[in-house]
């Protein structure tokens, strides 16, 4: 079941001890400047969750599946969205930084040597 924008609101609203209203007029206000910022084309980066940024289709040639006529369409827009390493990481459970798990192993490895 998916969570709706209905559920966020109420769920925030508790766990912040606000008021629904205010909570929807933040949540709304969020989703305005994303939508005007991939408007805009420009990207909206919230650091430790991820990038929504606009995508621009180039024009191409599609194909009416009933007759088999091509079709010329337009140059479209989308938004993309890109994770974060640390968004990645808590949904896919691994660390955000590899870099980091092998300093980590490297300064283990080190402490065992010395320790010899």
């Amino acid at each position: 079941m998916p969570i709706t924008k209905n559920d966020l609101i109420n769920e925030t609203a508790i766990l912040c001890g606000i008021t629904r209203d205010d909570v929807r007029i933040a949540i709304e206000q969020f989703f305005n400047a994303v939508k005007d910022s991939i408007k805009d084309g420009k990207s909206l980066e919230l650091r430790g969750f991820g990038t929504f940024s606009p995508k621009t289709c180039n024009p191409r040639v599609g194909r009416n599946l009933q007759t088999g006529e091509l079709i010329p369409l337009a140059t479209g827009r989308s938004m993309n969205f890109k994770f974060s390493s640390e968004l990645k990481a808590k949904i896919t459970g691994s660390d955000p930084n590899p870099a980091t798990a092998s300093k980590l192993s490297q300064v283990r490895e080190l402490a065992k040597t010395d320790s010899l």
